[in-house]
Formats: structure tokens, C-alpha cells, sequence
């Protein structure tokens, strides 16, 4: 049996915040593929547990422990891979306990290179047989080309020492414990992590010097955050290894890619890799002598005289917008000053395009007039709409499943995007609980940074009683199919 061990991080992570709810279990899953010379492509799978949300049993020695069953398939089109099937308890606590603090599991799974269709089951032990397991599905790809350059997964990391000891979370010399989780709250000030990168001796020559770049990149601009950068220098080999801690104590909320780049000698750019993550941190106040200072007269703003007009193309940044700009966009529109809605705006798309700033408004204006026309209603702008905002700031999606007549649900939509940056099959299901005519709300997708809502079901056909009371966690409905893609 695997360590299990108790982790400092993941209880701040959930005193901060719900993550996948279980109907009952709050956990949280990832993965990462790695390539080991020799042995072969491997993936390992992170696992963590809310211990004050699981039920525990009392031994002889009137101990207390949580118990789950996990199950995890790999698939390849129609064939079956890889299968695991096994228990993860807790450390035992003593039956006057107060706290259960979280608990982790890590597996290290030898699986040939491929695209899978992975699906994942936990169950509660312990709990009511009246509850279902939690069910996700997900893509995972496993690509390590033998002649080009790669990296393996971001493993985000709780603490790493080196070691000589040989357990489940050993890789080359390290003890590594993963924090299993992209989210970090306000008390966590260091964001560290491991990763792997492969063949570099073989394509930049043996022992070439070359460099790491490390990029906080808003979601928003997909731009290196100012002051939230640094280097490191290394040597071509087989395999180099990747450890860094950034400094995030200043860095605000908001939703973040980490971004890796490798520069050979000559400093041009030869392969790079992302992870999202999300940060509840201070609130920066953009600088408003700074925007002042911009000169607009000879730009593509001086047309917008109107601060009625004007106003109305701010509020429609939103969706791309980060916190800082929202919260600079609501002081703007109740100030009026048309000048510094000017500044602003064009500040806006600088940022974006610094070349040509108005060939970048006048793209996402396009697509704020697709949007008016395919999701506006009475009672609000297109980008103003849960639909409009998702396809403003994703792009259209791939396919969407349309059910305005399913019996016994609410009229719903399913979008469906092969790829969303660093994400692959993902899905976000609208519903249109008033009725009225294009009111369809988000009620529940598998996005990252998206709502996530485990009783979407129970939601989506609570206009029949009799439909939920009768089949929830025991048949499918036609939604979760869709959504589940079977």
C-alpha cells in the first residue's frame, strides 16, 4: 500500500474552498504523463481527500479511518488499456478527533503512448449506499516523440527534499509530495513545481547550454505577468529535471497559465508547455495616473465620442476582462469621465495588440455583433448573457447539442470544445430555467475556472418531482449521456 500522508497545503485548500463535490466527498484529480529512458511512458494520477468529508469507521483499537474505492480505465477507441482498482485510507486518528485533516493518494502507471479516453470512479466506503460514486471522464494524451524535444506534466508540489529512499514519491533523487490541486488561496504564497524535460541532448547537442524561462501569464491576455518571471540555466541531457518556487504573495486574484519556455544558445524559442492555475490573492488597483498619461487623440478611440456608446463597448470587455480591469471598468462607468474611459479602452487593447491595437477591437467587435444577434434578449446585451460571455471569451464552440423539448427538463444546451488552451473535451451545459426566449443560464460545465456543479441534474429536471425522486443515482438521464458522451 502507498504512504498516505497528511498535507499542510490541502488543509488551507479546503478550509478556502469546495472543490469536485462528490455528493458528499470533496476531492480533487490530476494527472501527468513522464517518460522514464528505458522503462517507458508512465502517468501519475493525484489524488486528495477532504477527511471532514468522508465517514470513518472505528476499529478494535477504537482508531478511526476513512476508506475509498477507487477505480481508473484507460481507454483506446472501444479497448480497455489499463484498469486499476484499489482502496486509499486515511491515516488512523483517535475516535476523540475534532479535525480530519486531508489525505492523499499518488499512483505510477506504466502505459503505452496514446490518446485515452480515462474515467475515473470513487466511492465512499464507509458512506450510505443511497449515495452514487462520484464519476469523471477526461482525455488524457501520453506523447513523447523520440527524436524531438518534450516535456512531461507540471507536477504542482507541496514540499520536495532530497532523498535516498525509494517510495511512490521518489523521482530522480526527490521526495516529492504534489499539493493536488490548481487553485491557491490567499495563505499560500509560494507556488512550487516539478516537471521534466526530454531529449535535449540529443536535439540541442550533449551537455549545450540553454536556458528555462518561467512566465505567470494572465488567462485573459496569455501575457507574462510584470515581475513574475525568472530564469533558469541548465545543460543538455536526457532528461532535465525541473524544480522551481515562485514567489505569488503579490500576485493578484485571477485565472493564470504557468508558463515554461526553453531558449538555446542563440536565444530563440525551441519548445514550451503551460498549466492553469487560479489564485484568490490582493487586489491591485490599475494606476490611474498611468492610464492618464496615454495620449488618444491620433488613435482609433477618438471616434468614440459618445459616453453613452462608449460606456456600452467597456461593459462589453467583461468577459475577456480580468479582476483588476472589471473593477476599473465599474469605477469608469460610474465616474463618466469620458477622457479616461478612452485611456482605458485603448490601454485595453494595447495591452492585447501592441502593434495594431484597433485591428484587435475591431476582431472582438465582430464577434460582440455575432454575439448580439445569436444570444441577446429583452432584458440583456449578447455579451451580457452566460452564452455570450462563454463564447466571447472561449471562441464558438465545436458542436452543441440543442434539447428545447426533452420531457421533463428545463430546455437545454450542451457546448462541447475539442480544445480550451491547455484543456482538451471540454463541455459547459446552459438551461433555460425562466422560459422567456434565449434566457439560458450556465449551470454546470467541466472547465476549469467554470461553475461546477455536482446536482446540475437534480437542476436540470427539477421542473419534475417525480422524475428526480424516482432517478437520481440509479438511471441516466439524456443530458448526463451527452455530457458524458455515451
Amino acid at each position: 500500500m502507498n504512504k498516505i500522508v497528511f498535507t499542510s497545503k490541502l488543509l488551507i485548500l479546503f478550509l478556502s474552498t469546495s472543490l469536485i463535490k462528490a455528493q458528499g466527498v470533496d476531492t480533487y484529480f490530476y494527472s501527468a504523463p513522464f517518460y522514464a529512458p528505458g522503462t517507458g511512458a508512465y502517468i501519475e494520477t493525484y489524488l486528495a481527500f477532504a477527511g471532514n468529508s468522508m465517514h470513518y469507521m472505528k476499529n478494535k483499537d477504537s482508531a478511526l479511518q476513512a476508506s475509498a474505492e477507487v477505480t481508473m480505465v484507460f481507454k483506446n477507441v472501444d479497448e480497455i488499456k489499463e484498469f486499476r482498482k484499489f482502496k486509499v485510507v486515511s491515516p488512523y486518528l483517535p475516535d476523540t478527533a475534532k479535525r480530519f485533516p486531508p489525505f492523499i493518494d499518488q499512483q505510477r502507471i506504466l502505459i503505452p503512448q496514446g490518446i485515452y479516453n480515462f474515467e475515473l470512479s470513487i466511492t465512499d466506503n464507509f458512506g450510505p449506499d443511497t449515495v452514487p460514486p462520484f464519476k469523471l471522464k477526461d482525455i488524457v494524451s501520453v506523447h513523447f516523440p523520440e527524436n524531438d524535444l518534450s516535456f512531461s506534466g507540471i507536477e504542482f508540489i507541496e514540499r520536495y527534499t532530497q532523498t535516498d529512499k525509494k517510495n511512490i514519491y521518489v523521482k530522480n533523487g526527490y521526495e516529492v509530495i504534489p499539493y493536488v490541486s490548481d487553485f491557491y488561496p490567499k495563505q499560500l504564497n509560494t507556488l512550487s513545481f516539478y516537471a521534466e524535460f526530454y531529449n535535449s541532448s540529443k536535439v540541442l547537442g550533449p551537455l549545450e547550454d540553454f536556458m528555462f524561462l518561467f512566465h505567470i501569464q494572465s488567462s485573459n491576455t496569455g501575457k507574462p505577468i510584470k515581475d513574475f518571471s525568472s530564469f533558469q540555466k541548465q545543460k543538455a541531457m536526457e532528461v532535465n529535471v525541473i524544480f522551481k518556487d515562485m514567489n505569488i504573495s503579490k500576485l493578484p486574484t485571477g485565472n493564470y497559465y504557468l508558463a515554461i519556455e526553453v531558449r538555446n544558445r542563440d536565444n530563440k524559442k525551441v519548445a514550451e508547455t503551460k498549466k492553469f492555475f487560479q489564485r484568490v490573492g490582493s487586489y491591485v488597483e490599475p494606476k490611474i495616473m498611468d492610464i492618464a498619461a496615454i495620449e488618444v487623440q491620433q488613435t482609433f478611440v477618438s471616434q468614440f465620442t459618445n459616453r453613452d456608446s462608449l460606456a456600452i463597448y467597456l461593459s462589453a470587455l467583461r468577459p475577456i476582462c480580468d479582476l483588476a480591469e472589471n473593477r476599473f471598468i465599474d469605477n469608469q462607468l460610474q465616474a463618466a469621465n469620458l477622457k479616461l474611459m478612452q485611456q482605458f479602452f485603448y490601454n485595453f487593447w494595447e495591452k492585447r495588440n501592441e502593434i495594431n491595437p484597433g485591428a484587435a477591437w475591431k476582431e472582438y467587435r465582430e464577434n460582440l455583433n455575432e454575439v448580439e444577434q445569436k444570444f441577446s434578449h429583452a432584458h440583456k446585451h449578447g455579451f451580457e448573457t452566460d452564452r455570450g460571455r462563454v463564447y466571447l471569451q472561449y471562441g464558438p464552440p465545436n458542436s452543441i447539442i440543442s434539447e428545447p423539448n426533452e420531457s421533463n427538463a428545463f430546455p437545454y444546451e450542451i457546448w462541447h470544445y475539442y480544445k480550451i488552451a491547455d484543456q482538451t473535451d471540454k463541455k459547459l451545459i446552459f438551461y433555460n430555467k425562466s422560459l422567456l426566449d434565449k434566457d439560458y443560464q450556465l449551470l454546470h460545465s467541466n472547465v476549469k475556472g467554470e461553475l461546477s456543479n455536482s446536482y446540475w441534474e437534480s437542476e436540470l429536471y427539477s421542473g419534475s418531482g417525480n422524475w428526480v425522486e424516482n432517478n437520481m443515482g440509479t438511471n441516466r438521464s439524456k443530458a448526463r449521456e451527452y455530457f458524458e458522451g455515451k
